[in-house]
């Protein structure tokens, strides 16, 4: 059985440190690049979408001399403050009412006589000093792509360009020219290039044009086996993207104008310099004017909506992984220090299968995410055992000597409690954002080897299912009699686990009232 590493940052990151200090006197220096989100299966290859083309060249490289865990997975899969599981060690979702300053990852490295920085997207309301970061610069507004205002400690200032690129200069120009060189150093980038509506720099929207990519088998699920909560959603690529706001059929109609409060591209054109809005209104030309001369039938018109979704999304992509690329080339070139380079995403994201294009469900698009390792001195990798580093779950022996046992038993990863030991190779996901912004039902679940338990538990709807035999997650098992002992057996841990969380809102009673309008005729969307 494939053993999973479930995604606590916190924990593999202080894993390696631990590891590198036994072959090394001083302390490695650490950079994190996160992604709002990256679907997992664009990396490497897009062989399931009929081509060749790698979507990743430079992390795929990158990885190719590193580690690339195949089998990592965040523990919710919505939009919340940045890089949460990262900063704190735990779940998106946990409450922070009682959590010290002091257990923030940036002031943990602080206190070990590190130099912290913390550079790109930022939705947290406290700024990143109070979580340890004695240098940053963030995006005054994450939605703003294109000239947007950063704001730091000594800027406060609008910076020209696209956000991706402006990131990495920042974070790449703190690292060999600003910061302290008597200190290691702990810095996180983050970006927000691949958030909806997916705009990528000018100089990238012609790429793929010439390409026609196969929508995934089962883009068209009927959803026949699965629970309800599949058929109210709002994430479908035929009904829920916008034309002109997601897709830019009609870039050329928004104006200065335009009346407060804007939309995401609104607000991005009303920031762009005359040159940029140009230059971006005269790229989309060509194939808007294609699409008009064409005038679609329904089913082309579907077809048409994925190929812009999804070539929009491949090119933010490919900004982000230009721009890694370009991160870990100059870093390598100019820094004689070793430091460690890490690559991760907040969460995945569906790219057409079953018709979606969002998020926030406990299914493998969306959930399953990138993890990269990599070391400027390959020797830091000599004689380590990568296989148990990262795949097994129990760090207790490696973290015990350090600071930061109080993340294992927060997180009952500790073998104090034979209850907890049974939490073992778990992933425990929850979703409450509901109605948010795509309708996506509350659920929790729990993900253990080749099989996945859900309960919505507002309707008390139930999905189980063997990833092994069902790898699309279309054949809901829960109500056949051949894995009652399996289902048995995940909802006792379910159980175990959502006891744990100490998130309770699936304790809460949903009345009958409640239950019908959320699920009236009118509100179904497949």
């Amino acid at each position: 059985m494939i053993r999973e590493f479930y995604r606590r940052p916190i924990f593999f990151i202080c894993a390696l440190s631990l590891q590198l200090s036994a072959t090394k006197k001083d302390n490695s220096n650490v950079i994190i690049c996160i992604s709002e989100d990256h679907a997992f299966h664009l990396f490497d290859s897009l062989d399931q979408f009929g081509s060749t083309i790698n979507p990743t060249p430079n992390l795929s490289r990158i990885a190719q001399s590193g580690y690339f865990h195949h089998h990592a997975y965040c523990s919710n899969a919505s939009s919340g403050n940045t890089a949460f599981p990262i900063l704190t060690g735990l779940a998106r979702n946990s409450k922070l009412e009682n959590f010290a300053p002091s257990e923030f990852i940036g002031n943990y490295f602080q206190s070990i006589g590190y130099e912290t920085a913390f550079f790109g997207s930022w939705t947290w309301p406290e700024n990143p000093e109070k979580f340890g970061f004695k240098d940053w610069k963030v995006l005054s507004d994450s939605e703003i792509f294109y000239n947007p205002k950063i704001k730091g400690p000594e800027i406060n200032r609008i910076v020209e360009g696209h956000s991706t690129d402006i990131i990495t200069d920042l974070a790449i120009r703190w690292v060999l020219e600003e910061r302290s060189k008597n200190k290691p150093f702990f810095v996180i980038v983050s970006y927000q290039s691949t958030r909806r509506p997916w705009i990528p720099p000018v100089r990238m929207i012609d790429s793929y044009n010439n390409e026609w990519f196969e929508v995934p088998l089962n883009f068209s699920s009927t959803f026949d086996e699965r629970a309800p909560a599949n058929k109210y959603q709002s994430m479908n690529i035929s009904r829920d993207l916008s034309l002109s706001e997601d897709l830019f059929l009609e870039t050329s109609t928004i104006t200065d104008e335009a009346p407060p409060p804007l939309s995401v591209l609104a607000k991005n054109l009303v920031s762009m310099n005359d040159e940029q809005k140009s230059a971006w209104i005269l790229s989309w030309k060509p194939q808007n004017e294609a699409f008009a001369r064409e005038s679609p039938s329904k089913d082309s018109l579907i077809n048409w909506k994925f190929q812009r979704f999804f070539k929009n999304y491949l090119r933010c992509i490919l900004a982000l992984d230009e721009n890694i690329g370009r991160m870990v080339e100059l870093l390598s070139k100019n820094n004689e220090e070793t430091f460690q380079f890490i690559y991760t995403a907040e969460k995945g994201r569906f790219t057409g299968e079953f018709g979606w294009f969002g998020s926030e469900w406990m299914y493998e698009p969306s959930t399953k995410i990138p993890l990269i390792l990599w070391s400027n001195n390959s020797d830091n990798y000599t004689g380590i055992d990568q296989e148990r580093l990262f795949l097994d779950r129990d760090l207790y022996g490696l973290l015990k000597n350090i600071h930061l046992l109080h993340y294992l038993k927060k997180n009952g990863l500790h073998k104090e409690s034979n209850e907890l030991s049974k939490l073992d190779d778990v992933l425990y996901f929850t979703h409450q954002d509901y109605p948010g912004g795509y309708n996506v039902a509350s659920h929790h679940g729990i993900r253990k080897g080749r099989y996945k338990l859900i309960h919505y538990y507002p309707f008390n709807e139930w999905e189980f299912y063997d990833l092994e035999s069902d790898k699309g997650e279309e054949e809901n098992l829960y109500y056949k009699d051949s894995h009652k002992s399996e289902i048995t057996r995940l909802k006792e841990l379910l159980s175990i686990s959502a006891s744990h969380s100490k998130i309770n809102e699936h304790r809460s009673k949903f009345t009958e009232s409640w239950r019908r309008e959320q699920r009236s005729p009118e509100r179904k969307t497949r």
